[in-house]
């Protein structure tokens, strides 16, 4: 084996990689941040859950309906 086989490799992150890394850090705090249980009623389901949770489910609904109703041409 030669030394610039023992030598570690540098890895390097193009823009869109750190964007992704940046948003799990921020989702992080976030979670972390929200940790406390809210009550949440839906219809006729009483119950509680942490606010992140309740967040994170909202967004995706928002995320489903927005997608199924896209245009598409």
């Amino acid at each position: 084996m030669s030394e610039e086989d023992r030598k570690p490799r540098r890895i390097a992150l193009n823009p869109r990689q750190w964007a992704a890394v940046a948003l799990v850090v921020v989702a992080l705090v976030f979670i972390l941040q929200n940790l406390t249980y809210v009550r949440v009623e839906f219809f006729l389901i009483h119950t509680a859950a942490p606010l992140w949770l309740v967040l994170l489910v909202t967004l995706a609904a928002g995320y489903a309906i927005g997608w199924f109703s896209k245009r598409r041409d």
